[in-house]
């Protein structure tokens, strides 16, 4: 794989999307908070906001009686804390005299049930890295740091050619000889989950014209060609001719099975691979089918 790499410089293209349609994109680049969360000092609970200094000295057996308006005002959770008050005691621990006083029976340390500018996340700061997949926290984070479109690396279009004479489509009448094309499905599925976009082609039949001109135009249309079947030494395995006369063959088979005879090229500088069979049967009870 390492020589393969080395042949092949395939371009990671980017895009520009909305922060809360990311989740499960990879990010271009780092991305940093543009505002802090909270941007002011705001209230962590229901009650009242005050200067933790006219608290000093409540307890069980001295309450201390509070006026609105003079000694406090009435705060819900999230709202901004104005600058001479600087503490929060929760509307459990008042003892309500009328509409306007309540009482108090302990003190309240500073910057109680206050959360402070930049709890969360600071300004400027380090949010996500670049490469990195975007999960639905990260997203919270981001735009809770006032970022609301995010670089990524657009996804990769990955072609898919099924070959073969006897293949059919799922759904087809069957006859002897015919098998269902299942692989096609699977490697999009595979494509898919790991986050590309699955371009299927129609089932090319054992025609080397046929099979030249679909990868030709495959090469044309993506980032990268899959081409299941024809790549081994049969009489009617044409994929690794074909890419040779387009492009390139680098590796044309392994030393491992299955899948040694696996192709490795290129064509228009896309990477295209050619899959055997081998690789795609179905499972049963656990192994592959023989």
């Amino acid at each position: 794989m390492k020589l393969y790499f080395s042949k092949i410089s395939p371009t990671k293209q980017k895009e520009v999307m909305k922060t809360e349609d990311a989740s499960g994109r990879i990010t271009a680049s780092p991305v940093y908070s543009k505002i802090s969360s909270p941007f002011y000092n705001s209230a962590a609970m229901d009650g009242i906001a005050l200067n933790s200094e006219k608290t000093l000295g409540a307890n069980e057996k001295k309450h201390i009686v509070l006026e609105e308006e003079k000694d406090y005002i009435v705060v819900d959770t999230g709202d901004p804390i104005p600058k001479e008050y600087d503490c929060v005691i929760m509307v459990e621990d008042l003892i309500k005299v009328n509409d306007k006083k309540v009482e108090i029976y302990k003190s309240a340390a500073p910057y109680q049930h206050i959360r402070p500018l930049g709890e969360d996340i600071v300004e400027k700061s380090l949010i996500v890295p670049s490469s990195h997949k975007i999960r639905p926290v990260d997203i919270s984070a981001m735009i809770a740091g006032g970022v609301n479109e995010v670089e990524v690396y657009k996804r990769p279009v990955v072609g898919i050619i099924p070959t073969g004479t006897e293949l059919v489509e799922p759904r087809s009448e069957l006859k002897t000889g015919d098998i269902i094309d299942f692989n096609s499905r699977t490697f999009a599925a595979q494509v898919f989950e790991y986050g590309g976009i699955p371009k299927r082609y129609p089932i090319v039949k054992d025609d080397y014209e046929k099979i030249k001109n679909t990868i030709k135009k495959a090469a044309e249309e993506c980032d990268m060609v899959l081409v299941n079947a024809g790549s081994s030494a049969g009489r009617e395995d044409y994929t690794s001719q074909v890419i040779s006369e387009l492009g390139q063959v680098y590796i044309h088979g392994v030393a491992i099975k299955p899948g040694k005879p696996v192709i490795l090229g290129q064509v228009d500088r896309k990477p295209v691979i050619g899959i055997p069979d081998i690789l795609c049967q179905p499972m049963c009870n656990g192994n592959v089918r023989k």
